[in-house]
């Protein structure tokens, strides 16, 4: 049995916090929540397997904290927030965002594109291969991540 995908959010809305939090449960994921930077440190670990992360909080921002997340780790940042002019859409993906969603969002788009991004990167695992039919000659030989069996 596969385990759940981690996702870690980060912002400073409550409400925002516990929408996604109640509808990523629904759909199979684990979640951590964290109001800013500070929480967001303690919280961060190798079991993420992805950052939502908001741009406007108090103290440190999401640029900042993306650059920070940048430094040690490939896990997947996606950008929630109310900023969605060009240059704060750059700005975004520049300091190390893979995807960029405004606010107000649709919660099956997020999903889209959490499962999306988190097919393209999969940090820490080995990229899935799918089962290869049998080679002429081994009958009922089957390759997976590389094994032969």
């Amino acid at each position: 049995m596969s385990e759940k995908p981690q996702v870690l959010i980060v912002d400073d809305d409550a409400r925002v916090r516990t929408m996604l939090r109640r509808y990523l449960a629904e759909e199979g994921f684990e979640v951590s929540e964290a109001a800013d930077g500070v929480e967001m440190r303690k919280r961060f670990g190798p079991r993420i397997d992805l950052v939502l992360l908001d741009l406007m909080m108090p103290g440190e921002d999401g640029l900042s904290l993306a650059r920070t997340i940048r430094q040690t780790s490939e896990v997947p940042i996606i950008v929630l927030t109310g900023k969605g002019d060009v240059i704060d859409r750059v700005a975004g993906l520049e300091a190390g965002a893979d995807d960029y969603l405004g606010k107000p969002f649709h919660l099956r788009e997020l999903l889209a594109r959490i499962r999306t991004v988190m097919r393209r990167t999969r940090p820490g695992r080995p990229a899935e291969t799918p089962a290869q039919p049998p080679r002429r000659g081994e009958p009922d030989a089957l390759l997976f991540q590389g094994w032969r069996l």
